[in-house]
């Protein structure tokens, strides 16, 4: 039998944006345990390639969505707090929840990468409507540190000089420092214009006025309170080569915050040799599909009313 799993797609409001993506379940009947995907940083599409299959054929319905301003959804990504991207993952994850073939008591998130802040602190705000969540590389420190340790590491691991990362570095804190002062980003911008043509700016996560802006926006925020709130189960998995997240840094204050909360129900996996997508050279580390699946049939069957499926 050919398996093919079935798309439709699927909008749902949050505030004044429409938000459209995918919904990708199995050819057999419902209802389902299901998976929210919530984007790292930057436009994001729907697009998670074979994940969505793969779920499909471990008996999940999945929801993949165009972020605010990119594809078909309405908004602006770049306007967003991180309060604001946890509220509309909300808003997904009660949209499938409303639905007759989906099992409302066994929804989960996949955040990855800045969803890994956003997946955990959803789940804080609305601990009835998260049965679990998945956070692939998010980090365990906040803004500030992540990105200094993503402009220290990547761009040198890109073929720049520890230079080329001072300055990058530097830019970073000017425009986070200028705007929280009460600049307009544009000016904060123009004022970076000798940088623009380096052949690294491109690399830096402010290198326009809505992204300084949006940046900006987000760089208080704290992961812990969210982490130490969460009550659901929540799978941790990084990449031990991520050149984006300080893992080690990472790993230690998830065990704290969750150890000191008694949080009673938390796997931390780091994978040797893998980067940021968890993946070494160029593919998808061995055991990482098996693992997440695994974890989510097991911590969703415990959920009313759903039992894992027997494939």
């Amino acid at each position: 039998m050919l398996f093919a799993p079935e798309t439709t797609e699927l909008s749902f409001r949050h505030g004044d944006d429409v938000l459209v993506g995918d919904l990708v379940r199995p050819p057999w009947p419902g209802p389902y345990p299901a998976v929210v995907f919530v984007e790292g940083s930057g436009p994001g599409g729907r697009d998670q390639r074979e994940w969505q299959t793969r779920l499909a054929a471990a008996g999940f319905a999945s929801l993949a969505y165009d972020k605010p301003g990119s594809g078909a959804s309405t908004g602006d990504w770049t306007r967003q707090s991180m309060t604001d991207r946890a509220d509309e993952t909300l808003a997904g994850v009660n949209a499938l929840r409303a639905r007759s073939d989906v099992h409302a008591g066994a929804v989960a998130l996949i955040g990855g990468s800045q969803g890994g802040w956003v997946a955990p602190l959803a789940a804080s705000r609305s601990p009835a409507a998260v049965a679990a969540v998945v956070s692939v590389s998010g980090p365990g420190v906040g803004v500030v540190a992540q990105e200094e340790y993503r402009l220290g590491h990547q761009l040198t691991a890109t073929g720049f000089t520890a230079d080329d990362a001072r300055q990058a570095l530097a830019l970073f804190h000017e425009q986070i420092d200028r705007v929280r002062a009460g600049d307009d980003p544009a000016a904060v911008h123009a004022a970076q214009a000798r940088w623009h043509d380096a052949p690294w700016y491109a690399l830096l996560a402010g290198t326009s006025p809505a992204s300084i802006a949006f940046l900006a926006g987000i760089a208080e925020h704290d992961p812990e309170p969210a982490l130490a709130a969460l009550r659901c189960p929540l799978l941790a998995i990084f990449g031990a080569d991520d050149v984006q997240v300080p893992v080690g840094a990472s790993v230690r204050a998830l065990d704290r915050i969750l150890v000191d909360a008694r949080h009673t129900d938390h796997t931390i996996v780091v994978f040797p040799g893998a980067d940021h997508g968890i993946r070494v050279r160029g593919a998808r580390a061995p055991g990482f599909d098996e693992l997440v699946v695994t974890w989510l049939q097991h911590r969703l069957s415990h959920r009313r009313g759903y039992s894992a499926p027997d494939r």
